[in-house]
C-alpha cells in the first residue's frame, strides 16, 4: 500500500462516464451534421452546373460560334459530343461546339463533367431542367434552353422554409446571364430567384 504516492491515470468509472458524455454529444450533433452534408452535396452539384453554363457562354463568345451545354445521363466517354442523349434529369453534362451547322459537333467536346465528379451521382440528388440543352450564340445570348435547372434532395426532406434542405436553382436568362439562386429566398434578397 502506497501512502505518499499520488495516483495517476483515470479510473474505469471516470473513463466510462467520459465516453458516455461524448456519445450523447455526438448523437445530438448527428442530425445537424447530416443536414450539413446534404446541403453541401446540393451546393456542390448546383455550383458544378453554374460553372459549366458560365464556361459554355464564355466559350461561345471566345470562339464566336454556337456552343451548347447539354445535360445527359449517357456515361461520359470519348466521342460523347455526337452520341449523347439529352435528358432534362441529366446528372452529367457536356459542353460542345458546332462550327458547321448543320453538321456533327466539333470533336473533342470542350468540357465534360460526370456526376461522379461533383456529388450528383448520389441517388438522393434530383435535377430537373426546363430544357436538356442550353445553346449560346457567338455574342453570349441564350438562344435555346432559357429557363431553370432545379436541384433538390427529396429523400432528405422538403426545401427551406418547409424543411431542412437548402435547394438551389440555376437560372438562364435570354440575354445569356446565368445565376445561382435560392428558391426560398424572399423577393428583394440578392439570393432570390425572382428578379
Amino acid at each position: 500500500m502506497l501512502t505518499g504516492a499520488a495516483q495517476r491515470g483515470f479510473s474505469l468509472v471516470e473513463l466510462a462516464t467520459a465516453m458516455t458524455i461524448i456519445a450523447i454529444l455526438m448523437m445530438l450533433g448527428m442530425p445537424s451534421f447530416s443536414e450539413y452534408i446534404n446541403n453541401a452535396r446540393l451546393g456542390s452539384v448546383a455550383q458544378s452546373f453554374y460553372t459549366g453554363l458560365s464556361q459554355a457562354r464564355s466559350e461561345a463568345i471566345r470562339r464566336n460560334v454556337p456552343v451548347e451545354f447539354a445535360m445527359t445521363n449517357t456515361p461520359i466517354a470519348a466521342g460523347i459530343e455526337n452520341s449523347l442523349a439529352p435528358d432534362v434529369t441529366g446528372k452529367n453534362w457536356v459542353i460542345r461546339s458546332q462550327t458547321v451547322n448543320p453538321g456533327p459537333y466539333d470533336a473533342p467536346a470542350i468540357e465534360t463533367k460526370s456526376a461522379l465528379e461533383g456529388g450528383g451521382a448520389t441517388p438522393r440528388v434530383t435535377i430537373l431542367s426546363t430544357s436538356p440543352i442550353v445553346r449560346f450564340n457567338g455574342i453570349g445570348a441564350a438562344t435555346v434552353g432559357v429557363g431553370t435547372i432545379a436541384i433538390e434532395n427529396p429523400p432528405a426532406g422538403a426545401c427551406v422554409p418547409a424543411g431542412p434542405v437548402r435547394c438551389w436553382n440555376v437560372v438562364i436568362a435570354p440575354g445569356g446571364q446565368v445565376r445561382l439562386c435560392d428558391p426560398a429566398a424572399s423577393v428583394g434578397d440578392t439570393r432570390s430567384c425572382t428578379p
